[in-house]
């Protein structure tokens, strides 16, 4: 099947997404069909813009039997202005490559942005081809349930449209159960819904020693070590973090180390320079090739989330954590998905989201039981590699594709 795949978001960029998708497309080219995948300017938790593509509207690329076409998009987006800019420009760009791609078996279409739905039901219509939205977040349920958004016009308006993108697409895969049962309460045909989970390349990260040349770098070998890693955006209330650093100061050899950037990433240092704390330590998103000793540079892994974002976002930069054989501390609501998994996988401790007592003691019960955080890092690699493989989940997705092209 010729398969056309709208993701704003795709190698060499280094975020879930990106890597997510690169890996499913690259799959499902293994197993036969013509892949083409529509991708924005790489920049997102890149150090720089990789030359060559910023002054070009367009390229085609060929990555691992994958035609790609970049799609010019404004090279910026930690911000609410530069992320819109950003969105539009692709949406735009892509939207005129699609044009000229040929007439597709199906389109899968990723968000964010969620609008671009609408590119693949315009394509619907002019090429007469099923089109497939794989909701990676729900919106607007995520910005309202973090807080940084009212409800509203806008917010209406936009659930409207998310509304009317999911019906008339032909079927909408969901990567948790709390996703298809918010997809389904407004009033979308259960039948149309299936849940894929993102799968997990289990021997991209390998557990690795404690001590390796990336804790030699940063001072990390002699301190226990409280990584968070990713995106510091509006919805995932870290501000927590520097709450637990201060109230964990007593500690000397603990540290916090925050890996990545993101919209909040400026307040987040601003607070830790005003309360002059020593025991928080900044990096940027690290090249990809760093990823396994950065991991493993940790002792624990921490995710945060404002209250009620727990049912509209699944941050799967878990799966990395899981796969280093390193204890999670996730600040979640109990009834998430988040929640749910590291249950499941015995592979974690959950704190309320924004309980700065709850999550200090979860964090001091990890500092001081060596053997609990080896028996919840074992269980949560043993976890994935039992549940997440990739094979499962490019079975199911091919699947789906051949149905389609059956009905």
């Amino acid at each position: 099947m010729r398969l056309l795949i709208l993701s704003i978001q795709f190698a060499p960029e280094i975020t879930s997404n990106a890597a997510v998708i690169t890996g499913l497309a690259q799959a499902l080219a293994v197993r036969g069909h013509q892949v083409t995948v529509l991708a924005g300017t790489p920049h997102y938790r890149l150090l720089h813009v990789p030359a060559g593509y910023l002054f070009r509207p367009f390229r085609r690329e060929f990555r691992g039997g994958v035609k790609i076409v970049r799609c010019w998009a404004f090279p910026k987006s930690d911000g609410k202005v530069s992320k819109l800019l950003n969105y539009v420009s692709f949406t735009l760009t892509s939207f005129l490559a699609s044009l000229f791609t040929g007439r597709p078996g199906a389109v899968l279409v990723v968000s964010p942005p969620f609008w671009l739905g609408f590119n693949a039901l315009l394509l619907k219509a002019l090429r007469r081809c099923p089109v497939i939205y794989s909701a990676q977040d729900l919106f607007p349920e995520a910005y309202l349930a973090s807080g940084e958004v009212r409800a509203g016009r806008l917010t209406h308006a936009m659930s409207c449209l998310m509304t009317r993108i999911f019906r008339r697409c032909d079927r909408i895969t969901v990567i948790t159960g709390s996703f298809a049962e918010a997809i389904a309460a407004k009033g979308i045909d259960p039948r149309k819904i299936v849940s894929i989970p993102n799968f997990v390349d289990t021997s991209a990260i390998a557990p690795l020693p404690r001590s390796n040349s990336f804790s030699h770098r940063w001072g990390l070998d002699d301190k226990f070590v409280v990584m968070y890693a990713g995106n510091i955006g509006y919805t995932h209330g870290t501000e927590l973090l520097v709450k637990a650093a201060e109230k964990l100061g007593p500690i000397a050899d603990l540290r916090f180390l925050v890996v990545g950037g993101g919209s909040k990433q400026a307040d987040l240092e601003r607070l830790t320079r005003e309360r002059r704390l020593a025991n928080m330590q900044f990096l940027p998103t690290q090249p990809s090739e760093l990823l396994p000793e950065m991991l493993a540079s940790a002792d624990v892994f921490v995710l945060t989330t404002r209250p009620g974002v727990g049912k509209t976002s699944f941050p799967s930069r878990i799966y990395s954590f899981l796969l280093a054989a390193r204890p999670v501390i996730a600040s979640v609501d109990r009834d998430s998905d988040m929640a749910r998994l590291l249950d499941e996988a015995d592979a974690g401790i959950i704190t309320e989201p924004g309980n700065v007592k709850a999550f200090c003691r979860a964090l001091e019960t990890l500092y001081h039981d060596r053997s609990t955080r080896e028996r919840l890092a074992r269980k949560g690699r043993e976890f994935l590699e039992h549940h997440y493989s990739p094979n499962a989940v490019v079975e199911q997705y091919d699947e789906l594709l051949k149905r389609l092209v059956a009905c």
